[in-house]
């Protein structure tokens, strides 16, 4: 073999291989989860808020629970199924449950390369079904999505739960899922968004509620249907990535102790086009005010801590 050095090797070709191999790396250190020690304890989970790869919007949590079931909450859009198949694998390869909040593409489009690429064994879904033809009336241009999503799921082998208002279902030991909030045909004003499905998770030591894109609309009719009880959270998901959801009245009705965020660091900033800190018209500085103001915490926010794990 003939030696190689610097000198002898192309610029061009030598810049070329030199980005591609930082690249790889790069691409090496995010495909691990990271992750820490599990507290010694029983009927609990852990929780995964993943980091919005390449700066997109979306909403991706990996849960596991203490007796090693695999919950995914949405999952986030298709540029992220790659790494979300490798943290997946990572795990062992199975999910038990995929939750899926609503048919929108930046909260299942991870989910649907995942279940074409049928690396994965996933034995439940779990949705809120949305039909066509009110998605033909009330929102229209994301009528050919709910569409092929519809009719990828039902192609699959996966076992498929359509929860509506009141369900429960136990994730693992110890670990309860409660709906509040599902298809709700009265409301047309941002449709899909305010059919999100609501739930809380429960375990021995935290609850977690989560909003998915739950809006303003969708938020006073949980608030009006629901048992103040049934809202109190220690942890809440903010509705739309923490801009134009749900209001603060509602917030107060958690009062939750922390906030997750699945929100990109310029979402968080306001930063509209890549143009100056709080320059955008998006609602998220306004929603942070709010969290102040009810004296959240702790805000793990995906865009500015990346992924981090709740125990």
């Amino acid at each position: 073999m003939a030696s190689c050095s610097r000198n002898s090797v192309n610029p061009v070709v030598f810049l070329f291989l030199l980005l591609l191999f930082s690249c790889s790396n790069s691409e090496t250190e995010r495909s691990s989860l990271k992750i820490k020690n599990f507290p010694e304890r029983t009927h609990d989970f852990s929780l995964w808020q993943l980091e919005p790869f390449y700066e997109e919007v979306q909403m991706a949590y990996i849960l596991k629970t203490d007796d090693e079931n695999i919950v995914v909450i949405d999952g986030g859009g298709i540029i992220s199924a790659p790494i979300l198949e490798r943290y997946l694998e990572e795990l062992g390869g199975t999910v038990h449950t995929w939750i899926l909040s609503h048919p929108h593409l930046d909260h299942i489009g991870a989910f649907l390369e995942i279940l074409k690429n049928d690396e994965i064994q996933i034995d439940q879904v779990v949705h809120v079904p949305l039909p066509e033809d009110w998605v033909q009336q009330n929102e229209a241009v994301n009528y050919d999505l709910v569409r092929e999503y519809n009719r990828t799921v039902h192609a699959s082998n996966t076992q498929i739960a359509s929860m509506k208002v009141g369900d429960t279902l136990f994730l693992g030991d110890g670990v309860k899922m409660n709906v509040l909030g599902a298809f709700n045909e009265q409301i047309k004003q941002n449709a899909i968004n305010n059919s999100s499905l609501v739930f809380t998770i429960k375990s021995a030591s935290k609850s977690i509620l989560f909003l998915g894109d739950l809006g303003l609309q969708g938020g006073k009719f949980i608030l009006k249907e629901t048992e103040p009880t049934a809202l109190k959270a220690d942890y809440v998901q903010m509705a739309h990535h923490g801009q134009h959801g749900v209001d603060k009245t509602f917030y107060e009705a958690v009062n939750a102790d922390y906030a997750l965020w699945p929100t990109p660091k310029w979402l968080w900033e306001n930063r509209a086009d890549g143009r100056d800190y709080n320059t955008g018209n998006f609602m998220t500085f306004e929603t942070r005010l709010w969290m102040e103001e009810l004296g959240i915490k702790t805000n793990y926010v995906s865009g500015l801590d990346g992924t981090v794990q709740i125990d």
